[in-house]
């Protein structure tokens, strides 16, 4: 070991993988490590001769330090591993140190570098520079860094790919560690490509500032992989208890009322089509997490986008008002070229395609970073040989594999072997979850489906381990899932084109997996591709008439045609006895949405039907209850006349009376919940109220505007917002280097 003049350790046991970075993310690196080590926020960026492998950053830091003044940030990048940084190696950089020295900015000179750095070297270093006029040269070689990694939670939250490159033995304590496997464990080796994008950023301001983000996007667009980079960074910033949930149950069932938590929430209302099933018992599990956000709880969860649109109509966001305050939309037509280029060159970088694949492409890696149409999953299977081999490398061939994703995969789904389609069925047949090791009575399943060996299929798994599946861990130990979410909507597909596999997956499937993979003819929910034509409702019905109750229902109201409907209620009469009486608001009661679909097929009876009309004109006069003006659906069960009793009652009850229901809400509020968003519910179903009763009503919603803001002002007197522990975000701005440069050497 080697003491360096200022104290520091120059050489040591550097265990830090920092030459597989690659150039640029080292260059970014470097900049997190200027601004949270070195107190030394980057301005801007200075442009090297070798279009900007080993790129430079100035800035000007004010204070007491001898250093405070214009400063240069000098980054050294090497791919070869153990290579020690020597004086020729930055003989190019003297001239260009004497030219910032005689303009005023090299009073303080820093060279960071992922060299190790011997005794000699630094001080041969040192003179030179100095030598050539820089105020102060100081060199942080690849052991200083390491070494800053793993005493800095901060940097390296602000470098999450460094989570998935590092030991976290020794970044996180045991009980940390521990959870951090699990999630990593999820995600393959995804987290160490990871490019840190405005969506990342804007996702970590989120859940620093609310407790909760809502991370939304389209299929394939990163949202998991930013999920898990936060849920790891929680564990070692914030020393959170990290829990990956998979339904509001297990939300439930770990909340701690000492707080400190973080959930993370990964498809919480359905992976690839929107499960109304779940909506129920979201709504009942919000007013909890609401309370444990106040208890330094923090939540992130993430949805497809078209599942998040449809999920809002049964969900009761004013329970958990921070939803609509803190989502984070991936917009992958927003994401920046240079962000692009970054994810191409990490999946290139790291992924298992030959040295020659990389060289034939390389060319055409600026294009593709510039496509509309760029999906970040594509970028990995671009550079996985799984999915790649034998793929051209003529510009139209690269071009049509990023233009249609979809399509490759549906063909690769449909090119594998028999074993592999059987083992892909077993994850299917099992709602997207097997158990490791899975049961004989499970790999039969799928091994009957495509007329495989049982001893294939379990081959097969482990085959298809990294690729199309992945075998992840949970604390009840290991489960095989899907590496992607789109792999069940390909095998979806592909069960769909083949008639005779239908009939097969309804015999081989469980119950529970049937109700959220399949839809009666005549039915349409996007993302659901699987069809039970009439001549197998009988089979439908028995595969899952004796499910509870409330799932039952609900395949009944959004997945069941006439033909299954009255059959299964045949056999289940006990799915109509909730249909007397109903909460409020009536459209969130689940048993009201079955009531119109019953009516909507011509299956409901008039008594029960008049009774629901009472009921929601009741509910109007009561509770300021808007269902019926918000959903046709429901509206429709009423006739003329009652329709005509339900808005005159709502304008004599509500929209002359809108003071009357402030008072009576404010009674019931409970003082940990934020005031301004209290009343969103009333203000919501008034305006709606107004809408279809009375036009232009501007009197009733002027009287409700200034009696919320009467009570919320009075309410404000006892509300104690909830505290929050900011996480660190980047504020330096270093311009981007060439996308040419970017890419020059990953084919080395």
């Amino acid at each position: 070991m080697t003491i360096g003049i200022d104290g520091s350790i120059l050489s040591a046991s550097a265990d830090y993988p920092l030459h597989r970075l690659g150039w640029k993310s080292f260059q970014d690196l470097c900049v997190s490590v200027a601004e949270e080590c070195l107190r030394r926020p980057v301005q801007n960026f200075l442009p090297s001769a070798d279009a900007g492998r080993d790129g430079a950053f100035v800035g000007k830091w004010d204070g007491d330090d001898p250093a405070s003044g214009e400063s240069t940030i000098q980054c050294k990048f090497t791919s070869k591993e153990g290579l020690n940084l020597s004086l020729s190696m930055l003989s190019d950089e003297l001239p260009k140190a004497a030219k910032l020295a005689a303009k005023g900015l090299a009073h303080d000179y820093i060279i960071l570098t992922n060299h190790p750095v011997t005794g000699a070297s630094d001080l041969a270093i040192r003179e030179a520079f100095q030598k050539e006029g820089v105020g102060r040269c100081r060199i942080f070689g690849s052991d200083w860094i390491s070494r800053q990694i793993k005493t800095s939670p901060r940097l390296r939250m602000m470098a999450p790919r460094l989570y998935g490159m590092g030991d976290l033995t020794e970044l996180i304590d045991a009980r940390a560690y521990e959870q951090a496997q699990l999630i990593l464990s999820a995600m393959g080796n995804d987290l160490e490509r990871l490019v840190v994008t405005d969506a990342h950023r804007r996702s970590v301001r989120a859940i620093s500032e609310h407790n909760l983000v809502l991370l939304l996007g389209a299929p394939a667009a990163g949202k998991s992989t930013i999920g898990a980079s936060v849920a790891i960074g929680a564990a070692d910033i914030w020393q959170s208890n990290t829990i990956r949930a998979t339904s509001p149950e297990d939300v439930q069932r770990h909340l701690d009322p000492k707080g400190s938590q973080f959930f993370w929430i990964d498809d919480a209302w359905g992976n690839t089509q929107y499960q109304q099933q779940t909506a129920e018992r979201w709504n009942q599990v919000f007013p909890l997490m609401q309370g444990a956000m106040r208890r330094d709880t923090r939540f992130l969860i993430t949805s497809r986008d078209y599942i998040w649109h449809a999920a809002q109509r049964d969900l009761k966001l004013s329970a958990i008002p921070t939803l609509r305050q803190s989502q984070v939309i991936i917009n992958v037509q927003e994401l920046s070229t240079a962000e692009k280029a970054q994810m191409l060159y990490n999946h290139l970088k790291m992924g298992d395609q030959p040295a020659e694949f990389r060289a034939a492409v390389k060319d055409l890696l600026p294009t593709l970073a510039e496509r509309k149409d760029f999906l970040p999953e594509t970028a990995r299977r671009f550079g996985s040989r799984f999915f790649a081999d034998g793929l051209k490398t003529d510009a139209a061939s690269v071009e049509k594999f990023f233009a249609k994703p979809q399509d490759f995969l549906f063909d690769t789904v449909v090119s594998l072997s028999i074993d592999c389609r059987a083992a892909i069925a077993t994850v299917f047949l099992n709602g997207g979850t097997a158990r490791s090791p899975v049961s004989s009575e499970n790999i039969a399943a799928g091994a009957t489906a495509f007329g495989a060996e049982p001893g294939a299929v379990r081959a097969q798994l482990e085959a298809l381990d990294g690729s199309l599946l992945l075998l992840a861990q949970d604390k009840a130990g290991g489960f095989w899932t899907y590496k992607h979410p789109t792999v069940s909507d390909a095998f979806a597909k592909y069960l769909a084109s083949k008639p005779e596999l239908v009939e097969i997956y309804l015999r081989g499937a469980k119950p529970y997996s049937v109700i959220y993979e399949v839809v009666c003819a005549g039915i349409s929910i996007k993302g659901a591709p699987l069809v039970i034509p009439d001549t197998l409702v009988n089979m439908l019905v028995e595969k899952i008439a004796g499910i509870d109750k409330g799932f039952l229902r609900t395949f009944v109201t959004y997945r069941g045609n006439r033909t299954f409907t009255e059959a299964v209620i045949e056999r289940r009469p006990d799915l109509m006895s909730g249909l007397s009486s109903f909460v409020t608001p009536i459209k969130d009661d689940p048993d009201s949405q079955l009531l119109a679909r019953l009516h909507a097929l011509g299956l409901l009876d008039e008594e029960t039907r008049a009774n629901f009309a009472a009921a929601v004109i009741d509910a109007i006069a009561d509770s300021a209850d808007s269902s019926i003006f918000e959903e046709s659906g429901l509206k429709s069960v009423l006739n003329t006349d009652e329709l005509t009793i339900a808005r005159q009652t709502a304008k004599t009850e509500v929209l002359d009376k809108v003071g009357n229901h402030v008072a009576r809400l404010k009674v019931e509020w409970d003082k940990e919940y934020p005031p301004e968003d209290y009343f969103y519910d009333l203000e919501k179903a008034v305006k709606k109220i107004a809408e279809d009763v009375s036009i232009n009503d501007t009197a009733a919603l002027a009287a409700l505007g200034k009696a919320v803001q009467i009570a919320v002002a009075s309410m404000e007197e006892d509300y104690e917002p909830a505290s929050s522990t900011s996480a660190p975000v980047s504020s330096s701005t270093p311009r981007s280097s060439g996308l040419a440069a970017l890419f020059r050497d990953v084919d080395e």
